[in-house]
């Protein structure tokens, strides 16, 4: 190895040390300027001022999901310290007449046991240290929040450079590397923006419905549209304390309206059948044809909250489309020196080439 690349490795450590911890922050808002490299191109149609698109996109991306990310944060952080003790034991009240309907003693007698009034204390104890973390994880995550969307403006203002680089550097057709690049960018698009409008619906039809008995409708919205993301169990997080909460304070009918509506509209009504029809709208508008399993989409979410936590919502997700999008790749244009494989064919070149200009 000479001189130079002895140079390039060393230069290379030396940045992934001044990195390091930042690099989750850099890949967050690498993957999402992905995510919008297809409406950056429609844009670059109509506006030629890089700076304007990036400043533009970035405003979108905070109001659209950091927004409501950091009002959840905060205003959650008010319901929880106006929580006193004596509402913690009327809820355990309430759930020891839910529970003395159980059939099966020996379940019902645990339970019982479990969520006596007397222990309040006992719980009240064990969440205080839960709080704090929240608190503690809250301010990192608005620092991550802010760093990301720095992080992301730049992305989105050289990104095309750092791809045109990527070109000339590494041995890979020019054709078959924007090919690459386009299909991951339609993936992750139809992915990113379809579970965002599903959330925003989902999240928008049980704020009205807890609207109506007296809880804050943006505040609830931004919560079940989070809470939604995360597959199968993801609504029970909002409407099962809610209504527990109703129930709680003697509003019975409230706390049956909340559940039914919320198992009928939001989880059959919507996400059933309005959500395939949101993601073929997404699709059309991308002008994609990817077919998107959500048995796969449901496992990289899982996944990825395991592996890296809240931001696993956006990691596992990207991650996985972005692999299948490669393996789709070398089925589409064949191996990476040569041609296509027989009986396909390159897409057209019209959009792709636009990159360059």
């Amino acid at each position: 190895m000479n001189f130079l690349g002895l140079l390039t490795l060393g230069l290379g450590f030396a940045v992934y040390l001044t990195y390091k911890p930042y690099l989750m922050d850099i890949a967050i808002a690498s993957l999402m300027a992905i995510s919008f490299g297809k409406v950056d191109l429609m844009l670059s149609r109509y506006i030629r001022n890089r700076y304007i698109i990036a400043t533009i996109l970035t405003l979108v991306l905070a109001l659209l999901i950091f927004g409501p990310a950091i009002y959840f944060l905060v205003e959650t952080g008010k319901y929880i310290s106006h929580f006193s003790i004596e509402d913690v034991k009327k809820i355990l009240i309430k759930i020891q007449e839910l529970i003395s309907y159980i059939p099966v003693i020996k379940i019902r007698d645990e339970l019982l046991s479990f969520f006596q009034p007397e222990k309040v204390m006992e719980l009240y104890n064990k969440i205080v240290p839960i709080v704090a973390t929240i608190t503690a994880k809250s301010a990192v995550f608005i620092k991550d929040t802010f760093l990301i969307i720095i992080f992301f403006f730049f992305a989105i203002l050289y990104g095309r450079e750092i791809l045109l680089y990527i070109m000339r550097i590494i041995p890979i057709d020019d054709y078959k590397l924007k090919t690459l690049f386009f299909q991951t960018s339609e993936v992750m698009s139809v992915v990113f923006y379809s579970t965002i409008l599903t959330a925003l619906l989902e999240g928008l039809l049980f704020g009205i419905v807890v609207s109506f008995y007296g809880l804050d409708f943006f505040l609830f919205m931004t919560m079940y549209a989070f809470s939604s993301i995360i597959p199968v169990i993801g609504g029970i997080l909002m409407w099962g304390p809610v209504s527990l909460y109703l129930y709680a304070i003697g509003n019975t009918t409230g706390a049956i309206v909340v559940a039914v509506y919320s198992i009928v509209i939001i989880s059959i009504v919507a996400d059933t059948f309005v959500k395939p029809a949101i993601i073929a709208v997404v699709k059309d508008f991308f002008g994609t044809e990817t077919q998107l399993n959500s048995l796969v989409i449901f496992f990289a979410i899982v996944a990825g909250l395991s592996s890296f936590g809240i931001w696993g919502l956006i990691i596992g997700p990207a991650v996985t489309t972005m692999f299948i999008s490669v393996l789709k790749f070398y089925e589409k244009v064949g191996p990476i020196t040569g041609g296509p494989y027989p009986s396909t064919s390159y897409p057209q070149k019209g959009e792709i080439c636009k990159l360059e200009k």
